[in-house]
């Protein structure tokens, strides 16, 4: 390795070999003895490279580079993916981290906000065409064409007695009192188009207006008789006079459920995939965050412990020094 003396004299300048112990040493073909060589310790060495303690300034952007600590690369990427890849220079990786990060977020949103407009745009549809009032006449005459016994029905007949459905939420919602109605669906049994009995009612109607209410009234054919299509959609079937009864029977396979049930049905399946769109994107923007702090974890790691590999080589036992006289 070579080592620098600062300039003391003359304008000549030569190269020579020092040991620990120099006997002599040999100037353009003449030998001269260690006495008439300036003592080594007189002279200004600059310390060999490899044997410096390395001390980097923070504030400066090499500093924080090399000298930043793995545990804050670590929490900065997991927090702001790519900014610990930014602090150690790794551009690439940087923008890589950065670039999947946006592209994430503004596809999560987008999906999200496409999925809250479908999901309000259904509710509107529901609000407008399906009706507890509806579906509670439709219940009162379900029970008396096949003659079901049910303690609480005659209390809701009485409770809807006239009553026309006026889809309209604010209206029809004050006419019929939840917890009766749950009560008689509690009672009564399942009547099909196949013969079969089945147990009494799976669902009782959640709370007016939430998210549950409007789930189920699209979605178990048990409440297709709410929408305002029913009895036209069952006259169009030809479900009149001697086939009239028809209309009370529940078809396992939703052949008797309207075109409103249906295309309600749809509405509530593509606005429910958008929201499991945006929460899977959001979940691979999660695994981008880890990703990216693990990898700038062990990018700042590797690099310090590369850098105390290579300050922790010794020089040798032998170094040329530049004299000048």
């Amino acid at each position: 390795m070579t080592l620098l003396l600062i300039p003391s004299a003359g304008f000549a300048q030569q190269h020579f070999l020092l040991d620990e112990k120099v006997s002599s040493v040999v100037i353009k073909g003449a030998e001269v003895q260690p006495s008439d060589v300036p003592d080594r310790n007189s002279f200004h060495l600059v310390e060999p490279i490899l044997t410096r303690k390395i001390n980097y300034d923070q504030n400066s952007s090499e500093g924080f580079r090399l000298g930043q600590s793995p545990r804050a690369a670590f929490f900065s990427s997991l927090i702001i993916p790519g900014s610990g890849q930014l602090a150690s220079r790794s551009w690439l990786r940087a923008g890589l981290f950065i670039a999947v990060e946006a592209a994430g977020i503004y596809l999560a949103v987008e999906q999200r906000n496409k999925a809250v407009a479908g999901e309000r745009e259904y509710e509107r549809f529901a609000d407008n065409n399906w009706s507890v009032v509806e579906y509670s006449n439709w219940l009162i005459d379900y029970h008396h064409v096949h003659g079901i016994n049910n303690p609480y029905i005659d209390q809701l007949r009485s409770e809807v007695a006239g009553a026309e459905a006026t889809y309209d939420t604010r209206v029809d919602w004050q006419k019929v009192d939840i917890n009766l109605l749950r009560n008689v669906e509690r009672n009564t049994p399942y009547l099909t188009t196949d013969d079969e009995i089945a147990n009494q009612f799976s669902h009782t109607l959640p709370s007016y207006g939430s998210q549950q209410y409007y789930e189920l009234i699209a979605k178990y054919y048990q409440y297709q008789a709410g929408w305002r299509d029913y009895h036209t959609h069952h006259d169009a079937l030809g479900h009149l006079d001697e086939n009239y009864n028809n209309r009370f029977l529940i078809d396992r396979n939703g052949l008797f459920a309207s075109t409103y049930f249906l295309d309600a049905a749809d509405s509530a399946k593509a606005f429910n995939a958008d929201y499991r769109k945006s929460r899977t994107i959001a979940t691979f923007l999660l695994v981008n965050h880890v990703i990216s702090a693990f990898d700038t974890y062990f990018t700042v790691k590797l690099k310090q412990n590369n850098l105390q590999a290579s300050s922790s080589v010794a020089p040798g036992r032998q170094f040329v020094l530049t004299y000048q006289f």
